[in-house]
């Protein structure tokens, strides 16, 4: 069995599929900014239904990104860490792929900007999606990435050990840096 996450965009969702990429079950929740409460309550709901038997499940999947960068790492930590406890294999597929494998996806950046990504061709980065994009935060309608999705491009997915598996960011994240270096208890800066 395969159980994945996509938590990159404004949509948690879980999916558990079969060996062979038949989808078993799926689940989503709207969670800006609430992916990791979404998602495990999600599961939790397959798991007390019955339908999710975490120790059957040797792969663990998560949405790669890009994205929102604290969703990302929640699906990512998510797999990794069911993956490790479970002793079974970690992979991942970006956000353009969990939207549609074979169409120019597209969507916004926080600094007003779109990440687009055509088959076959490296993402790039412009001030407007092209026509006939889909994606998330434009246009009607929008398109989330969602875990079910996993099932179409299971066969090119690298299976991989479970602290291997690492996001997929297209920018720096807008974070603050220390002013002063941090140190550990008894050292000097």
């Amino acid at each position: 069995m395969i159980l994945a996450f996509s938590t990159s965009s404004p949509l948690a969702s879980v999916a558990m599929f079969d060996d062979a990429g038949g989808l078993v079950w799926s689940a989503e929740r709207v969670a800006p900014r609430a992916a990791s409460t979404a998602c495990a309550e999600l599961l939790q709901a397959a798991i007390s239904e019955g339908t999710v038997r975490l120790k059957e499940v040797t792969l663990f999947l998560a949405d790669l990104g890009p994205g929102s960068f604290t969703g990302v790492r929640v699906g990512v930590m998510m797999a990794k860490t069911l993956a490790y406890a479970h002793n079974a294999l970690a992979g991942g597929a970006d956000a353009f792929d969990l939207i549609d494998p074979a169409s120019v996806v597209a969507f916004p950046s926080r600094k007003g900007e779109f990440f687009v990504r055509v088959p076959g061709q490296a993402v790039t980065r412009g001030s407007e999606a092209p026509e006939g994009a889909v994606g998330f935060g434009f246009g009607e309608p929008e398109v989330f990435p969602h875990a079910r999705r996993f099932g179409a491009i299971l066969l090119g997915i690298e299976r991989v050990d479970p602290m291997k598996l690492e996001p997929k960011y297209l920018m720096e994240p807008s974070i603050s840096l220390p002013k002063k270096p941090l140190s550990r208890v008894g050292e000097r800066p």
